[in-house]
């Protein structure tokens, strides 16, 4: 019964990470986790990288793309296109750095809503043709932007794989 639980819990949260486009992977590395570290560390202090990022713990790092969402100040409001937030962890191979990617929160909850919204208009349109039309192409900005944020964490996830010379586990 606790096996049946375990793989509904793990189903909800795949399901959801889906919804909204979250992504883990996890990359092994040569170095160990003090050279991993300062590699790291001096990948963040070089300014020629499309990303910038900084330690947030002994061995924990977040990392964000240079672009942003909206380019003027709100206070306690996201503005980076895409963040990554990585763990370093000795295993017995070499290191392990879990990653877990996530666009930026409006660009996650845009596509349901406008998704929503384009299936609750086509439904109260299903006699107009206008109305209809306009149900379809908010649809369609909501697939779009589901697919951007696909493309931001992936652009962020490869720039980051690129600079540190990882394997996929």
């Amino acid at each position: 019964m606790a096996g049946i639980e375990n793989m509904n819990e793990f189903l909800k949260n795949l399901m959801i990470d889906n919804i909204l486009n979250t992504k883990k992977t996890n990359y092994s590395s040569n170095l160990n986790e003090e050279n991993l570290t300062q590699k790291i560390g001096g990948i963040f202090e070089k300014n020629d990288s499309s990303f910038v990022g900084k330690f947030t713990s002994q061995n924990e790092f977040e990392i964000y793309d240079k672009w942003t969402f909206i380019k003027w100040y709100v206070p306690n409001f996201k503005r980076r296109t895409a963040y990554l937030i990585g763990e370093i962890l000795e295993s017995g191979k070499g290191t392990l750095i879990k990653l877990n990617m996530k666009p930026n929160p409006v660009i996650s909850i845009f596509p349901i809503l406008t998704i929503l919204i384009g299936v609750i208009t086509l439904i109260v349109a299903y006699s107009n043709n206008e109305t209809l039309i306009f149900g379809l192409i908010i649809i369609v900005v909501g697939i779009l932007f589901y697919l951007s944020g696909m493309f931001l964490i992936n652009r962020l996830r490869n720039n980051f794989e690129k600079h540190l010379d990882l394997q996929k586990v």
